[in-house]
């Protein structure tokens, strides 16, 4: 069993690892959105299978470019696949009106919907002389650990996260014997501070603005929803809206209530709300206040930024970024200089921004946990900009063979 890196080397986006063996088997095709866009490396194989662990764009973002040219079967959960539609679709009303021009259309998502099969947790999936299986991995709803059993046995984390939130429960899963664990390394430097305690610091914060604005920007998909339940635990008071693609995820999510924690709260939260769906009402919000939840998450697009644009100056509103902001996006840039830029238009913001850490990766301590738990014979660390320097740590700490690939090496399994 070989396996060649197309992405996702030393870098957060453009995942992409092919399965060289008894078939051919592509994990993920995503795309990288920042700084620029990049794609990983084309397959030069002819593809038995594609499978993908969840529907955000880094992991999945490319997958009907392969709809182009050839067309194997597609292996996802069934929220997967309904939320990857949502964000496809998306991408490519996004790319046409940025950049002019999108690298697939809507029949390549198409093809790809009709190559398609769904398959929930912990059930065989038959590739032939090969077989796989989806684990739980708790990132969003729907995110699966993929296990493949060819001439060797493989587990691929996907983006993990092992502590329990408001919308999902990770459960200590006992994972089959493998020979070989592929894993993200998104946090392998860093802890994340205490769930409760940034819990209860961000609703202190939303407190300070009871009488005014609070805008809460957010991934549609997983965050969103996340941010919801925690305001309702709390019982905070007053307007709450729901604004952009995170209305039809959470439609989506709900639709399939088995694989998130507390349905009927999700439900009994999303019909207390309002949802936002004119610029009539976000005027009206911007003039009397309340608290809106709305993508992006990275104030790349969306709501998010005609509402920041609009309160930019009013003292009785704050900007409580609720996940990672990557280097270079208009959220980044406004936690570090206090000013909106992107490629239309630049203004100082004057009000109070702060960014509180939700996340839903796995921190190094909890990754290193896994990787006991799991106790492969070798680990490849990927999706990370320290992959090298969590590889030497599993090294030495864990006594285990590691690599660090570059995108383009065959690494013998």
């Amino acid at each position: 069993m070989i396996v060649e890196f197309l992405g996702g080397c030393n870098e957060i986006g453009r995942e992409a690892f092919l399965i060289k063996d008894l078939k051919n088997v592509l994990l993920e095709f995503g795309v990288k959105l920042q700084p620029e866009i990049e794609l990983p490396i084309m397959p030069s194989v002819t593809l038995d299978s594609i499978i993908v662990t969840h529907a955000h764009l880094d992991h999945c973002g490319m997958v009907p470019l392969i709809y182009k040219t050839q067309t194997p079967r597609l292996y996802v959960t069934p929220p997967t696949l309904d939320l990857m539609n949502l964000l496809l679709e998306d991408y490519i009303k996004v790319a046409k009106l940025t950049r002019g021009f999108s690298e697939y259309n809507h029949r390549d998502i198409e093809k790809m919907n009709k190559n398609a099969k769904v398959f929930p947790y912990n059930h065989k999936i038959k590739l032939k002389k090969m077989s796989a299986c989806f684990y739980d991995a708790s990132h969003i709803p729907g995110s699966a650990s993929i296990f493949i059993e060819g001439s060797k046995k493989i587990m691929y984390t996907g983006d993990i996260n092992t502590v329990e939130t408001k919308l999902l429960d990770y459960k200590n899963i006992k994972y089959p014997k493998i020979d070989c664990l592929i894993t993200e390394s998104t946090y392998s430097n860093r802890e994340h501070p205490d769930r409760k305690k940034e819990e209860k610091k961000f609703i202190e914060k939303i407190k300070e603005y009871e009488n005014g604005l609070v805008l809460l920007p957010c991934f549609a998909i997983g965050r969103a929803q996340e941010i919801l339940l925690i305001l309702e635990e709390y019982g905070i008071k007053g307007e709450i809206y729901l604004d952009g693609m995170a209305q039809k995820a959470a439609d989506l999510i709900l639709y399939h209530k088995k694989y998130i924690k507390n349905p009927h709260l999700l439900k009994k939260i999303l019909r207390k709300i309002k949802f936002v769906r004119t610029k009539r009402q976000r005027d009206k919000i911007v003039r009397e206040g309340g608290i809106v939840v709305s993508t992006s998450g990275m104030l790349n697009g969306g709501p998010a930024v005609y509402y920041l644009k609009k309160i930019r100056n009013n003292k009785n509103a704050c900007v409580l970024l609720t996940g990672f902001q990557a280097e270079g996006t208009p959220g980044e840039k406004l936690l570090r200089t206090n000013y909106f830029e992107n490629e239309e238009t630049k203004f100082k913001v004057n009000l109070e921004v702060k960014k509180f850490d939700f996340s839903a990766h796995a921190g190094k301590d909890e990754l290193f946990d896994l990787i006991k738990r799991i106790s492969p014979k070798k680990v490849i660390c990927v999706h990370g900009e320290n992959t090298k320097k969590f590889s030497r740590e599993i090294r030495n700490n864990l006594n285990i063979e590691t690599i660090a690939p570059r995108i383009g090496d065959n690494i013998e399994i």
